[in-house]
Formats: structure tokens, C-alpha cells, sequence
């Protein structure tokens, strides 16, 4: 009986060795690895407290912006063959909208900065403009530019300031048509290749349109003055310019579809993306868009 108990105490002795062993182990083991991911908790914490309490460092100012105020100089990239936007007397005066509008900017910055500054005129023809901002030729393009979404990768568009979609045009004495729905089973006139004669070419088979093309948007207005066509689809521009020898036509509606004129700037030049944007906001707003536009591409 005696030896049993020994036994049993033997054994009582080995497993609570045993298990303290393993306990012990395990601690170990928990407490080497827990170090680092106390260390890596710590050192996040103070990212993260870094981040959150510290100021951010200014940003970089953009030098383009500085350079003008500093200079009195905002360099403008213009293909001066394409009026009412921008055009050369051939005597180096240059007129049109988009040459009112730079001046207007610079104007307003003369103001607001204190410091006169001044728009010198890069000439270039149009299919190279881009390319000669992004090598620092001039600040911006002031162009009649359409913005083109593939171009977003290399250049920051501005708010557009027209907006050159073909309209709707009818008879001055037409009471009834209201929308180019209307005009379903009716004649229609377009320039050939123009952005009205893609619009009627959408809608065809649908409204069976019974559509013209001409060579010119004049030649189209002139038909629909003399009843051969019902409709004409053509920019506002176009019709402007008809317009001034004859009343027989007015507009619908708005733009038939979208087409935005804008200006480019590079995409290291936020600060004067952010300022010409504020002008046009501001132009848009207190109604010197609307009169510029007029003055140049209405009257």
C-alpha cells in the first residue's frame, strides 16, 4: 500500500512537472512574440499621431504662377487663323474672343496681385499646341480648343467659356417645331462631315429624317430660306453669320449636343489652373462671358 502511494506521488510529481513545463514554454513563446508586434504597433501609433496632430508641410508652390506674377508675363499659345476666336491683321493685331478673354485675365490679376502683368502671344499652328505646352513654350492654350478626353492625361482642361454644338435652326415663320422630335418625317439640312450631320445621321432611322447635305453650312440656310428644307442643323457661329443678311431664320433650343471649347494648362500648374478657372467663374457670374461672347461671335 505504501509503495502504491509512492507511485501514485511519482506520478502526481511528473505531471504537474510536466505541465508547468509546458506552461513555461508556452509563456516563452508568447512573450517572444509579442515584441514585435508591440513594435510594430508603437511605431504605427506614431505614424498615424504624426499624421493626424502634425501640420502638413505647405505645398509646393507652382512655379508657372509664380513666374507671371514675378515676370508681369502670362504666355498664351494661339493658332491666329481661326476668327471669330482669333485672327491677325496681318499688321501683328490680333482680335477675336479668345484674345479678350487673356487680356481680361491678365487684367484681373494686374488687380488682385498688385503687379501689372502683361499677355505676350505664342503663334503655333493648331495640331502642334499641345505639344509645345508641355515644353514649357507658353502657359496655356487660348485656342478655340475643344476638349477631347484623351488629352486628359497630359494636360488639365479649364471650365469651357463656349459652347459650340450644333443647334436646331428653323424658319423665323415656323410656330410648331420645338425640338428636333418635331421634326419626325421632315427634310433636314447639314454641312457634310459636320457635327449637325452626325447628329441627324443618329437619329435617321429612328425619326425617318429626310436628310441634305450641303457643302456649306450657308449653302444649307439658304434652303431652308427658300422652303427646301424644313430644319438645318449647324453651330451658332454659322448661324450668326447668316443671320446678319437675313432674318428669315432663328434658333431652338439649346445645343443638340455638347461641345465644349476650353483652355489647356500643364499638369504641374494648379495655381493657374485654379485662377483661370476663378476668372471665368467670376466672368460667367457678373455677365463679362456672356457680353464678350456676344461681342465677338453674336453681333
Amino acid at each position: 500500500m505504501l509503495r502504491r502511494n509512492s507511485q501514485q506521488s511519482t506520478r502526481f510529481a511528473n505531471s504537474q512537472q510536466s505541465l508547468n513545463t509546458h506552461h513555461v514554454s508556452r509563456f516563452r513563446f508568447w512573450r517572444v512574440g509579442t515584441l514585435p508586434l508591440t513594435i510594430i504597433a508603437l511605431v504605427a501609433f506614431n505614424a498615424f499621431a504624426y499624421l493626424a496632430w502634425f501640420p502638413k508641410p505647405p505645398a509646393k508652390p507652382d512655379a508657372t504662377w509664380m513666374r507671371i506674377l514675378d515676370e508681369g508675363e502670362f504666355r498664351v499659345g494661339i493658332d491666329p487663323s481661326f476668327p471669330p476666336f482669333e485672327s491677325e491683321d496681318g499688321m501683328g493685331n490680333l482680335r477675336g474672343l479668345d484674345i479678350a478673354l487673356a487680356e481680361e485675365m491678365a487684367r484681373v490679376w494686374s488687380e488682385q496681385n498688385n503687379t501689372e502683368v502683361k499677355v505676350h502671344f505664342v503663334y503655333n499652328g493648331f495640331d502642334g499646341l499641345y505639344d509645345a505646352l508641355l515644353a514649357g513654350q507658353y502657359d496655356v492654350i487660348i485656342s478655340a480648343l475643344p476638349y477631347d478626353p484623351k488629352k486628359t492625361q497630359d494636360v488639365r482642361y479649364t471650365l469651357a467659356y463656349f459652347d459650340g454644338g450644333p443647334r436646331l435652326i428653323v424658319r423665323a415663320s415656323d410656330a410648331t417645331t420645338k425640338t428636333y422630335a418635331d421634326l419626325e418625317g421632315k427634310r433636314i439640312g447639314v454641312e457634310l462631315g459636320s457635327s449637325g450631320d452626325s447628329f441627324a445621321r443618329r437619329w435617321q432611322r429612328r425619326l425617318k429624317y429626310n436628310v441634305s447635305m450641303f457643302n456649306t453650312p450657308n449653302d444649307a440656310l439658304r434652303a431652308l430660306t427658300l422652303g427646301q428644307v424644313d430644319a438645318v442643323f449647324t453651330d451658332i457661329i454659322a448661324f450668326t453669320d447668316f443671320a446678319r443678311a437675313s432674318n428669315e431664320v432663328k434658333i431652338v433650343g439649346d445645343p443638340l449636343v455638347n461641345e465644349l471649347t476650353v483652355m489647356a494648362v500643364r499638369k504641374d500648374t494648379p495655381d493657374l489652373f485654379a485662377q483661370i478657372n476663378a476668372v471665368l467663374i467670376a466672368m460667367k457670374q457678373d455677365g463679362r462671358l456672356e457680353r464678350l461672347q456676344n461681342e465677338w461671335l453674336v453681333k
